[in-house]
């Protein structure tokens, strides 16, 4: 179930659907099962154009904001909260990633995607949405994933990840794990601790931190 309210920031007047807020029919632990967002009235013109209306040409010297909020699909509690964490807004997260990575040199690449987290079906969805948002972005994407040596490997797993995702992307290159037409974004969680995913950029041997 989502929910759109359009705000004016200048009146205070709502325009809604229905209303997500605790309320005489929403009881307050349903209220808080909501991931909700603020976006421009424009871009929710853009996403639900049934709902919001566009702008007037001319305006009305009144600011307007929407906010979005969607129902979770699992209630509170359920998942692991790092895991919560990640997966509640996964989307936003890889199109930004994606965004930062792309550069013109790099347009004509298949790029292939490495997703490292803890938890085995988390990284399957965040490999899974960084491909979708590369997709979106109308770039070439393989679901080949670049493998290295028993050798390589060894050495590898014993470095640091500063360090480790630099030399692999080196050997990648000089095994033919990856060609000149190839690209990597590899989607990382660096520290347990964390909440926020880090990404980096593989090609021609060079790698390059993203966030």
């Amino acid at each position: 179930m989502e929910w759109v309210i359009l705000v004016s920031l200048a009146l205070a007047s709502l325009v809604f659907v229905t209303d997500p807020a605790p309320g005489p029919i929403r009881l307050k632990a349903q209220a808080r099962n909501m991931d909700c967002e603020h976006i421009s009235a424009q871009e929710a013109h853009q996403r639900y154009p049934g709902i919001i209306a566009a702008a007037k040409p001319r305006g009305d010297y009144v600011e307007r904001r929407a906010m979005v909020c969607k129902e979770r699909l699992m209630r509170p509690g359920l998942r692991v909260p790092q895991d919560d964490a990640i997966l509640s807004r996964l989307e936003d997260r890889a199109a930004e990633l994606v965004g930062v990575a792309m550069r013109p040199d790099l347009a004509d690449r298949t790029w292939l995607v490495e997703a490292h987290y803890p938890s085995g079906p988390v990284s399957a969805k965040i490999a899974f949405a960084t491909k979708n948002a590369l997709v979106l972005q109308g770039l070439a994407v393989s679901d080949r994933t670049p493998v290295l040596g028993v050798d390589d490997l060894d050495v590898i797993t014993h470095m640091g990840p500063w360090r480790a995702y630099p030399a692999a992307c080196r050997r990648y290159a000089d095994t033919g794990g990856m060609g000149a037409g190839d690209a990597l974004l590899a989607v990382v969680n660096l520290d347990p601790r964390e909440t926020i995913l880090h990404a980096g950029v593989c090609a021609d041997g060079r790698w390059e931190w993203l966030q």
